[in-house]
């Protein structure tokens, strides 16, 4: 893998949407209604699993051309890179399309991304050649301090690298983008890794997305995609006090309309996040009332319970949650939906039959 810089040659651009939105985006367009929040089935052409690397490197003989970027750009400098192809037309169904075609890109093993920034697709290669995103700092100071010391009275205890600003908050800006790219290129195993890298990050460090990541969030991602579902369940789930304070900048619009409507009303998360087993009380004493009609349940009559938050649920509430979508009323507690099997279950984008081990 080599990059540098380069000058146009005679491949026509690709037609691809750039991101338009950005850490500093000031950019504010608007859509009127507001976006429902269904799990969204697979989508076709996706990539499959990501393929094992370390036995295909034996297979690995072609390389591919990627060019990055704008000759003339100050943001998306023109960067070109060589790729292993069989790794990349594996892992994508867009560079297989590109590459394997009889069209200019496939004669001459060549695609241009001219609106793509060079530094999420350099995460992009990270995550093809390692299967991680999760890489040691770069930057000199972050060599002075290790991750086990001390810097500017901040503990750096953690193994996230550069995924990290040097205030050990996570770089949501960056996995937005890289997000909008996966999206574009089809890989849907990055996707996936995305979701919950960042969900990880925002538990670890009580934290949620800023103001201006709505915009990257809402302007370059299709509608009801599994990571604007994700960051609207840390807003409604996290308290976020200290970030409506520090940060007075504007919210993309859609991103409110759809917060308010997660808060008014629950979905059927409120029940399939939770992760539930049979349980069978002893005595009156030891047993629970059931969260949904707050039956006190009987003793030696198998019910379920979370194994998270230890809430009970009877049958029959179960069995009117499976069939007409019933919901808690005002449970904003307990489990969060990001947490555990909820984790693939809600957001994860996988085929029929597929799921995370």
């Amino acid at each position: 893998m080599m990059s540098g810089m380069v000058h146009q040659i005679g491949v026509p651009p690709m037609d691809m949407p750039s991101p338009t939105g950005s850490d500093t985006s000031t950019s504010h367009s608007t859509h009127q209604g507001v976006t429902e929040l269904p799990r969204r089935s697979p989508r076709h052409g996706r990539s499959p699993n990501r393929p094992p690397l370390r036995t295909n490197f034996r297979n690995f003989s072609g390389v591919a051309t990627i060019i990055v970027g704008e000759a003339n750009s100050k943001t998306r400098p023109q960067t070109t890179y060589l790729v292993h192809k069989e790794l990349i037309t594996q892992s994508s169904p867009f560079f297989a399309a590109a590459l394997n075609s009889t069209f200019a890109e496939g004669l001459d093993q060549t695609v241009r991304l001219p609106e793509e920034k060079p530094e999420s697709f350099e995460w992009f290669l990270q995550w093809l050649y390692t299967g991680t995103l999760t890489v040691q700092p770069t930057s000199s100071t972050d060599s002075i301090y290790p991750r086990s010391s001390t810097h500017q009275n901040i503990p750096l205890t953690h193994s996230d690298g550069d995924l990290r600003n040097s205030a050990g908050s996570p770089k949501y800006f960056l996995l937005l983008d890289l997000y909008a790219l996966s999206d574009r290129l089809l890989t849907t195993p990055l996707s996936n890794h995305i979701l919950t890298t960042l969900a990880r990050l925002s538990e670890s460090t009580n934290s949620v997305p800023t103001p201006s990541d709505t915009w990257i969030l809402y302007d370059t991602l299709p509608p009801s995609s599994p990571l604007q579902r994700l960051i609207l369940d840390l807003f409604a789930y996290k308290k976020t006090d200290r970030l409506l304070e520090t940060h007075k900048d504007d919210w993309h619009p859609r991103f409110l309309r759809d917060l308010v409507v997660k808060l008014k009303r629950p979905g059927p998360e409120a029940v399939d996040r939770h992760s539930l087993v049979a349980w069978r009380p002893r005595s009156w004493s030891g047993s629970k009332a059931c969260e949904g009609c707050k039956e006190v349940c009987k003793p030696g009559v198998s019910v379920d319970k979370c194994c998270g938050c230890e809430k009970v649920f009877c049958p029959e509430c179960l069995r009117r949650h499976a069939g007409e979508g019933w919901t808690l009323p005002n449970d904003t507690s307990g489990c969060k939906p990001w947490m555990g099997r909820g984790m693939c279950v809600r957001y994860h984008d996988h085929g029929e039959g597929e799921a995370c081990g």
